[in-house]
């Protein structure tokens, strides 16, 4: 009997599977580097046209089918890649290189897309370098359809596909098999087969590194998007266990949605308040599947990310209105431009460390012009008073006085204007530095409330990078020196009469709640994806039995020890359906 092998990866969309694997290779492609003849120009042109004009064809047939499966939001990278088949601009540099160089089409518009995908490659930001595989995806369409090759895949319907990586093409087209799960080499939480996995309610697992060396086609395997897991030749005793997993996972998905509208508290009537943390100005349709809560953080980097450039103040004003319009009354949490580290920099000075570099807060206050214009458009868009502002990347007191000093320019600006805003707009901070967590008593007399970046605090305190796949499995959300840096923040917050929120990873974590409620935190701003399944959480414990848990697990040395313990919790007291 083979034996069953387990294998760790990125868990990048909810879910769980057993199945028959499907190992997909991609056929590469290759592209004759020979001069042409002036006798040859004509029909290298006429194949170079013909094969962009089939690949336009193919990719908007793609993007329809990816509109009709996950929305015209979440297919925008295909009309992106159509863009660059319509530039007209790339099209004709191309057309004028053959009949000047005279060199074969395909080697033409390989040596000038490449251009374009090498500086995405050498980009130290994971979006960028994402973005990458697009272009990819691009060159090699058109090179195929040059020398007229069928991507044919025989795909078994109910199929998990591994691949060391996936195309978004590949991963839409792939979904008209029903397939049950992907698992990649590559890819991270950012990237197309996690976005598209995610929107297609399919689990995936990717970051696997070498997954795709390890299977075969037609083995039998499990993957569990929650844990980011694959199991390869699971034993009986392995699939029943899962299947049961499988079951409670239906069964409870169906369960939690009558609990978007009910009251977040817990039963002995301790309120938390739940929200979402989003993104993009076209997640916030998502919040009405969940009671139209409010928006615990709303990122606004991609506004920079999307064009390449600082946005406008109008077109700031714009989406700041139109998210504090769909959320009222609740309220909305707008993080200012957090820049740097592991997302594009504003510049093209390269950093050795750039999380620890040029980033969030540093990048506002080198730039003021651009942080006025950004604080501008947040006040501008205040009128309905249910926005608070965040700055990220907090180190010292002194970022924040100047911040503040900066944003009271502001409000005199528009005050000389008569411009109507919340003169009396809520400013907070992320807890994401060590230094911020040791001082938290002198910031809390600083600002209006805290909001904890569980991630990079995580990876601060515990000197662990979160995407280094070397060294992930240090990377431990429920460290005691997170835990006990959590209840610090919480209780100077509070001793300050400020509230606390959770907007990192750890909000999400099942396991957390209890403790995270236990600490006393105000609110947790989790994915809208599992907003339901934490709310449910809430509800069903007493805060009484979750403050005995967090009395208990403050004091234990290890994250083993603190897992025991919630394990325990939630095996003593049953979650309450109510």
């Amino acid at each position: 009997m083979t034996k069953e092998k387990i294998y760790k990866g990125i868990p990048a969309s909810n879910g769980i599977s057993i199945s028959k694997a499907y190992l997909y290779t991609r056929r590469q492609v290759s592209i004759s580097h020979h001069e042409i003849s002036e006798n040859e120009i004509e029909k290298e042109i006429e194949e170079f046209e013909n094969a962009i004009a089939i690949s336009q064809k193919e990719l908007k047939k793609i993007y329809d089918l990816s509109v009709d499966r996950i929305g015209e939001e979440n297919s925008k990278i295909f009309q992106a890649q159509l863009d660059i088949l319509n530039d007209n601009f790339f099209i004709d540099r191309i057309l004028k290189r053959i009949k000047n160089d005279k060199r074969t089409s395909g080697f033409i518009f390989h040596d000038e897309i490449s251009k374009l995908s090498n500086v995405l490659l050498t980009a130290k930001d994971d979006y960028m370098k994402e973005r990458y595989s697009d272009i990819i995806d691009v060159k090699n369409r058109v090179i195929r359809n040059m020398k007229r090759e069928k991507l044919v895949s025989k795909v078994d319907e109910n199929s998990i596909i591994f691949a060391h990586e996936l195309t978004p093409a590949d991963t839409i087209l792939f979904s008209r098999r029903k397939v049950q799960g992907y698992a990649t080499d590559t890819g991270g939480t950012t990237s197309h087969t996690a976005i598209i996995s995610r929107a297609l309610r399919i689990p995936a697992v990717v970051g696997m590194k070498v997954i795709s060396k390890h299977v075969l086609t037609g083995d039998t395997v499990i993957i569990d998007g929650f844990e980011g897991t694959v199991i390869l030749h699971p034993q009986e005793e392995t699939i029943e266990k899962y299947k049961e997993k499988q079951s409670i996972f239906q069964t409870e998905k169906t369960r939690f949605n009558k609990f978007v509208d009910l009251p977040c508290e817990t039963l002995d009537k301790k309120k938390i308040e739940i929200s979402s943390n989003i993104d993009f100005v076209e997640e916030v349709d998502f919040i009405e599947n969940c009671g139209h809560c409010g928006i615990g953080l709303y990122r606004t980097e991609h506004l920079f990310m999307s064009k390449g450039e600082f946005p406008t103040e109008a077109e700031q004003i714009e989406e700041y209105t139109h998210i504090a319009n769909v959320t009222f009354p609740r309220e909305v949490t707008i993080r200012t431009f957090d820049l740097g580290g592991d997302k594009v920099l504003p510049t093209a000075i390269k950093e050795n460390n750039p999380n620890l570099g040029w980033r969030g807060i540093r990048i506002c206050l080198d730039r003021v012009d651009i942080f006025k214009t950004q604080l501008r458009a947040i006040l501008h868009s205040s009128v309905k008073k249910n926005i608070k502002i965040m700055y990220p990347m907090i180190s010292s007191l002194d970022e924040v006085r100047k911040a503040k000093t900066i944003l009271e320019e502001v409000k005199a600006e528009l005050d000389k204007k008569g411009a109507f805003y919340d003169k009396d707009i809520k400013v907070g901070i992320m807890v994401e530095v060590p230094s911020v967590f040791m001082l938290a008593d002198e910031f809390a007399k600083e600002v209006d409330f805290f909001s904890v970046g569980t991630n990079d605090l995580t990876q601060y305190l515990l000197a662990v990078d979160r995407g280094n796949e070397l060294i992930s499995g240090m990377y431990q959300q429920l460290h005691p020196a997170v835990i006990r840096a959590l209840k610090w923040i919480i209780e100077k917050a509070h001793n300050n009469n400020i509230k606390v929120s959770i907007c990192g990873e750890l909000g999400s974590m099942i396991l957390a709640i209890p403790i995270l409620v236990g600490m006393g935190i105000d609110e947790i701003s989790v994915n809208p994806s599992v907003f339901p399944e934490i709310k449910q959480i809430v509800r069903g414990i007493s805060f009484k039995d979750a403050k005995r848990l967090t009395e208990r697990i403050i004091s234990l040395p290890t994250e083993n020890e603190i897992y025991k313990e919630v394990e325990n919790f939630y095996e003593q007291f049953t979650i309450i359906d109510n």
